[in-house]
């Protein structure tokens, strides 16, 4: 990581509370893979800044890993709100470990995405299959050699152990079908009448993507409609 010296002990200190915290996102039924981004990944954090994770949900329960994901990080105490992101969790992008493909398929995006750390994943073909998927990164930048092994070594066997007895009891009995189901419809919902609430024109102002396979309103690069629109000016005029 680079930066200045109380940067990297900031970033090193989020660092140690994502290894803590990694239980929980494991223990999460239907979590295939955890990603850190933004400063803490860059190593520029500062004691204020939040810890940005992308996340990769087995395919069809994407919506209900969100939520319970949601709901573990609230009752811990760690999710991330306006008036409270210092140190927080903050859920930035869900995907589909089927085609786990990123929004904002540019230089502005692949710039910030090239620096994502593989957390922990399911196996190393949760890794893999990531950056296949969006191999597009590399006609705007390398995709570092760090970005493609998990930065913890540690197994959390009871939490593997637990997320797996309880997908297996959801999908038997048929719950994880109806939740995802339920999760979607509500959560979908709420998202966009939040995005109606803020009188947005242009969804893409917003950093707004909801599909049932992709779940992305916070994009953690700042102000990015703004950038992109620097990018356009910046062209050179006929």
């Amino acid at each position: 990581m680079n930066g200045t010296d109380n940067k990297k002990t900031d970033a090193e200190k989020k660092l140690l509370k994502l290894k803590k915290f990694l239980p929980i996102f494991i223990l999460c039924p239907y979590t295939r893979a955890v990603f850190l981004g933004g400063s803490t990944a860059l190593g520029t954090s500062r004691p204020e800044s939040d810890i940005d994770l992308f996340v990769v949900s087995k395919n069809n329960r994407v919506w209900l890993n969100k939520f319970l994901m949601t709901i573990f990080l609230a009752l811990a105490g760690e999710r991330r709100s306006k008036k409270n992101l210092a140190d927080k969790f903050c859920l930035n992008i869900f995907l589909s470990n089927k085609n786990p493909v990123l929004p904002h398929r540019d230089k502005i995006g692949a710039v910030f995405y090239k620096n994502l750390l593989p957390a922990w994943s399911e196996n190393e073909n949760e890794i893999k299959n990531f950056w296949n998927a969006n191999s597009w990164i590399k006609n705007y930048s390398e995709i570092l050699t760090v970005s493609q092994k998990n930065i913890f070594e540690q197994k959390n066997s009871f939490a593997n152990f637990s997320r797996k007895f309880f997908e297996k009891i959801f999908d038997f009995s048929g719950i994880g079908f109806a939740m995802e189901k339920i999760s979607f419809k509500f959560q979908n919902a709420y998202l966009k009448n939040k995005l109606k609430k803020t009188g947005a024109q242009n969804p893409q102002e917003y950093d707004f993507f909801v599909t049932p396979e992709l779940i992305a309103y916070h994009f953690p690069v700042s102000n990015y409609y703004r950038e992109s629109q620097r990018s356009v000016e910046k062209l050179p005029r006929a």
